[in-house]
């Protein structure tokens, strides 16, 4: 293997000048300064292993009338050999052009499990394209010798997820032997009133909370994912405003302060106040692209601590708790109707043949294309939310029949839980429309969608919002499956989905489980397919007889 020297991610005007890329969507901040294109990024997967099959064949290629290779054995076919040319030549041996000679080399390359499973979490998690990086903010800290706990946490997040795509128990002993190196070196950081506040630390208890996610055995990932949740929230609370003045402190603030806002609201919590201020100054200064997350994150903040008020017995009023809930879904919906363009997503309609889909893969006549596996995780977020909302309408209006104040009368009361119902029911298909996409299932490959949908520009109206856009190829990786578990699972335990649409979305997560690596959408599966419904699954009494996957 020739070593071509390390190669760079960043932008070609990044390169050329030898300026700091931060790798950001739709734009670089450099060539943002300069008020130029960005070329955007490169596949450094791609420029690490090149496709050097020609140039083996010649070595390898014995030339007419000479001696035998010493390093080849030469296998003389009585009868003509075949002129098809073997899928994977290290497999197979290497077919010169003489039918009768097939070349057999004597050694194959063998790469570390270790090496292997770190490109397969590069490739699925940090990069796989610009449109698909969701933890790129890694790349950078594992570069810095100094981080030696991330890097620990990172190889054993890799070989978790390889350990479980190949059903081998000696790549998860390394896994775990990974992960305690990794435990013991933040924990011994988090000691250390200055290294407690670096992003390699914050993003070493990140990775050590994806390794659980990887390795879940059983039902009690419910309060292990809160307790990584609750850890988070302390760092960055202790990181303070500083760690928005770097682009690795702001990624990970974004990516965390989603899954602490869906745990506050399961746990029915009120938010944390340094991140609703954390969240005003990153407003201030981000991108105006992205400011839509922390606008979105505003919203749920406020649903966060209504939803603790009215756990709390702070808001006793039916007609009060119907109206600010409405107030609070009418400001999600409005917010979306004016998204930038890069957070757009297209509506696809799957051509039907003989009253049905032509493919099983999609629940329902339609899917979704995103632009990035950001904006499809945004969406489902926020999908979910008004779902919660939609949950807490109803309860409350049901509440009310046994009431003897009620101030709404029953055919409004009738209305309302119709319109909740439908609107929940339109959300959870709209999740489950995301799921092609984020899975990569490759619908684009049948010929009959391809001719009917890839031929044409097509234009479909989203919340209100009219998208036209040319349908691309999916650009999907493994971290679609992290991010759309969560969703899927709130969808199928909603109590809007069908006996179908249940076993479907345990179906997905089946196939993230045993495709992605990620054991704990086996146990979402398990949970779902046990009958549980709304958010019974977060109690004392489900979660006191934890289950085996």
């Amino acid at each position: 293997m020739v070593y071509r020297g390390k190669p760079s991610a960043a932008c070609e005007r990044c390169r050329q000048r030898r300026l700091r890329c931060d790798h950001r969507e739709p734009s670089c901040t450099q060539c943002m300064r300069a008020e130029v294109n960005c070329s955007g990024y490169r596949n450094l997967l791609d420029l690490n292993f090149q496709d050097q099959s020609n140039d083996v064949i010649r070595n390898y290629k014995v030339p007419a009338r000479k001696k035998r290779s010493v390093s080849t054995r030469i296998v003389k076919s009585q009868t003509s050999v075949s002129t098809r040319v073997p899928e994977d030549p290290t497999d197979y041996g290497l077919l010169c052009s003489d039918k009768a000679t097939l070349i057999i080399p004597t050694a194959a390359l063998v790469y570390p499990v270790e090496e292997i499973a770190r490109s397969y979490l590069y490739v699925n998690y940090m990069t796989g394209g610009p449109r698909c990086s969701y933890m790129s903010y890694l790349l950078p800290l594992m570069e810095d010798s100094q981080n030696s706990a991330v890097n620990a946490a990172v190889n054993a997040v890799a070989l978790a997820a390889l350990s479980n795509i190949r059903l081998s128990p000696n790549t998860m002993l390394k896994a775990q032997k990974e992960y305690t190196t990794a435990l013991s070196k933040t924990n011994s950081a988090l000691k250390d009133p200055v290294l407690c506040k670096t992003d390699g630390i914050l993003a070493a208890v990140v990775m050590l909370g994806i390794f659980e996610v990887m390795t879940c055995t059983d039902g009690s990932f419910i309060d292990r994912w809160v307790h990584h949740m609750e850890g988070a929230t302390r760092l960055i609370e202790i990181r303070g405003p500083e760690q928005l003045s770097r682009q690795e402190g702001q990624d990970l603030f974004t990516q965390l302060r989603g899954q602490v806002s869906l745990c506050r609201i399961y746990q029915e919590r009120h938010s944390s106040p340094v991140f609703n201020k954390l969240t005003e100054k990153i407003q201030r200064d981000q991108n105006p692209n992205d400011q839509i997350l922390d606008q979105l994150a505003t919203i749920v903040t406020r649903l966060t601590d209504f939803c603790a008020n009215v756990t709390r017995g702070h808001i006793l009023n039916p007609t009060e708790i119907i109206r600010t809930a409405l107030k609070l879904d009418a400001e999600l919906v409005s917010l979306m109707i004016g998204v930038p363009p890069s957070w757009r997503y297209t509506i696809v309609n799957i051509p039907v043949f003989e009253g049905k889909p032509i493919t099983k893969a999609v629940w329902g006549d339609s899917y979704h294309i995103y632009q990035s596996i950001p904006a499809s995780s945004m969406w489902n977020n926020y999908r979910s939310i008004r779902i919660i909302i939609q949950e807490l309408i109803i309860d409350t209006l049901k509440d009310l029949e046994d009431s003897e104040n009620d101030d709404i009368g029953l055919s409004q009361r009738s209305s309302l839980v119709s319109q909740a119902s439908q609107t929940a029911l339109h959300l959870v298909e709209d999740i489950c429309a995301s799921v092609p996409y984020s899975l990569d299932i490759g619908i684009e490959d049948d010929t009959r969608l391809k001719d009917s949908a890839l031929k044409t520009t097509h234009t479909s109206t989203c919340q209100g919002m009219d998208m036209v856009s040319t349908l691309s190829p999916f650009q999907a990786s493994g971290a679609g499956g992290l991010t759309i578990m969560w969703p899927l699972l709130v969808a199928a335990n909603s109590g809007f989905a069908c006996d179908d649409l249940r076993k479907w979305i345990a179906n997905c997560l089946d196939k993230i489980g045993h495709s992605m690596g990620i054991n704990q959408a086996l146990a979402m599966s398990k949970l779902i397919q046990d009958g549980v419904r709304s958010r019974a699954f977060l109690t004392p009494e489900y979660r006191s007889h934890p289950y085996k996957l």
